[in-house]
């Protein structure tokens, strides 16, 4: 039993090399209002440092202008370093994580592995990215002849990253990794809630990296209100709505391109006919790891009445047999990332209206950090709970006489990050990734669709965010794809002759020949028909002669 759960840990967490676990503060509007409310700028210090990045910021992009990260091994070089790191210090990572995170061990290897997975993916597949690509033309001959094209992935410039707190090594190497391999250099602005993980990424950073390209900024608000007053060529953040518009905002006044990796209310749908175990097991999993301060951790589960009994009576049995009749102080247990959000926690349970199952108020230690997992039966689905991003441990499970329910339960909401479904019945499965948008989908499992392969894109839509990254997508994220056309001088004529040149009758042929073709739609159809009908019968005769040939 220990080598399987061993086995299992490894092989799911190993997925996440190529997410990390996911995002930050990735948190509803409303819950967090009062939690950044209590965040304040200090005007003075914020225009003095302005001066001081405006002057980084500048040193940076002349590095870059001199083409030093366009080299291909260059860029290898720094993605070996980022490796290298992260070995050489996997020991003050996996403390660091503890002191700010709390938790066991094996809770490190969900930020190590991403680290070291997507570098080591990224410098396999750099050579073949970077190549120029050749697309097929599709233009009519005269536009064509004697041209080639292409398309080049080129740097996109100098890169801001603002990372989160909830998985602090994993958010800022990530996007490292792949600012890197696109030939970008990047300033990361690790979360201050995390300020031990953000020491080490720091001390990583400026030990391996080349450090006129690749800066760690640490500090609070203003310092990352200083940093959004620079000019930037893309900005990648990640955290919740409100800060998202913050940083919009700054982006909109030079016109940055942005990725937004935020979050929302991943929703989880349990029709009749799906099976119980793997649904508890992969739900638990999902909503334990990391307290459930996770983007795309299972925020809501709609589950059909048929099966709601048995389901909630396996999933809380799990989690006293995990705990006990207290998670509170369990080494496997980590903490909250601070009181506030301890508050923010208890006041979702509080005003849910609904039937604790178990957890609950009482087991709540702000002081400690601590915020037991609770299950919250039938809340009101006008409750806070049931419209403001979860981020924790709490998990309302809400019972539907038919699944149509909640489906329109979930359309209702803002697009989340990610969608659960858990069914043995295809057609509504594809009814679900159908009609509910989101940015990923899981199907009878949770969490895994962020890992499952690295090629896959990872990104919100609407509400939890836009743009994409992992694998070849992080690369193109940090990439302009910048077509070029190369013409032949074998002739000295362009597209159309001079003026004087042209006679009559060119205009008449040119419409013909690029825009409505010599014969008309109707008769295009009426061939287009014929030639279904001499194919069917082409292939009739052709099954006649060799009938006859066989029975020669």
């Amino acid at each position: 039993v220990l080598f399987r759960s061993c086995s299992y840990f490894f092989s799911f967490v190993g997925k996440f090399r190529s997410r990390g676990m996911a995002v930050a503060g990735a948190v509803s509007e409303q819950g967090f209002a009062a939690v950044n409310a209590t965040r304040t700028v200090d005007e003075n210090l914020t225009e003095q440092l302005k001066g001081e990045y405006a002057k980084m910021v500048a040193d940076v992009r002349a590095v870059f202008d001199s083409g030093r990260t366009k080299d291909l091994a260059w860029r290898k070089q720094q993605l070996k370093a980022i490796i290298k790191g992260a070995k050489a210090h996997k020991d003050e990572i996996v403390a660091a994580l503890q002191q700010d995170l709390g938790g066991p061990k094996m809770r490190a290897i969900g930020d190590l592995l991403p680290i070291i997975g997507d570098a080591e993916y990224s410098l396999k597949m750099i050579d073949r990215w970077a190549q120029p690509q050749f697309p097929t033309a599709t233009e009519p001959l005269p536009l064509t002849l004697g041209s080639t094209a292409s398309m080049r992935p080129e740097p996109k410039g100098v890169t801001l990253n603002i990372a989160p707190w909830n998985f602090p090594f994993a958010m800022c190497f990530q996007p490292l990794a792949s600012a890197v391999a696109a030939g970008c250099p990047m300033i990361i602005k690790p979360s201050e809630l995390a300020p031990a993980c953000a020491d080490v990424i720091k001390k990583i950073i400026e030990h391996y990296m080349d450090n006129e390209c690749y800066k760690v900024i640490l500090g609070a608000v203003p310092e990352t209100t200083a940093l959004l007053a620079q000019k930037w060529d893309h900005i990648f953040y990640t955290g919740n709505g409100s800060i998202a518009r913050v940083v919009m905002e700054a982006a909109a006044k030079n016109l940055t391109p942005m990725t937004l990796e935020l979050g929302g209310k991943s929703p989880v749908l349990i029709d009749s006919t799906a099976k119980l175990d793997a649904a508890v097991n992969r739900i638990f999993y999902a909503k334990n790891l990391n307290c459930g301060q996770i983007c795309i951790a299972p925020d809501y589960v709609m589950v059909h009445e048929a099966v709601a009994d048995e389901f909630i009576k396996k999933f809380v049995g799990q989690i006293q047999k995990s705990y006990g009749t207290s998670s509170k102080g369990h080494e496997h247990w980590g903490k909250i990332i601070n009181g506030r959000h301890c508050e923010r926690l208890r006041r979702l349970i509080e005003t849910s209206c609904g039937e604790v199952l178990c957890g609950g108020l009482d087991e709540i230690d702000v002081e400690a950090q601590h915020v037991p997992l609770t299950v919250i039966k039938n809340p009101d689905m006008a409750s806070p709970v049931m419209n403001e991003e979860v981020f924790g441990p709490v998990l309302p499970i809400v019972v539907v006489k038919d699944m149509q329910e909640g489906i329109r339960a979930v359309k209702e909401k803002e697009r989340p990050l990610a969608l659960y479904i858990f069914s043995e019945d295809q057609k509504f499965v594809e009814q679900v990734l159908s009609t509910c948008t989101s940015g990923g989908a899981c199907v009878n499992s949770c969490i895994e669709q962020i890992a499952a392969n690295k090629e896959l894109p990872f990104g919100g839509t609407g509400a939890s965010g836009f743009g994409k990254y992992h694998g070849r997508y992080g690369f193109e994220e940090f990439s302009h794809l910048r077509a070029v056309l190369y013409k032949s001088t074998m002739t000295s004529q362009s597209i159309l002759p001079p003026p004087e040149q042209c006679p009559p009758w060119l205009f008449d042929v040119a419409m013909k020949v690029l825009v409505t073709g010599f014969i008309s739609d109707d008769v295009k159809e009426k061939l287009e028909g014929l030639k279904k009908v001499g194919g069917v019968a082409v292939a009739a005769a052709v099954a006649g002669m060799l009938f006859k040939r066989s029975k020669l």
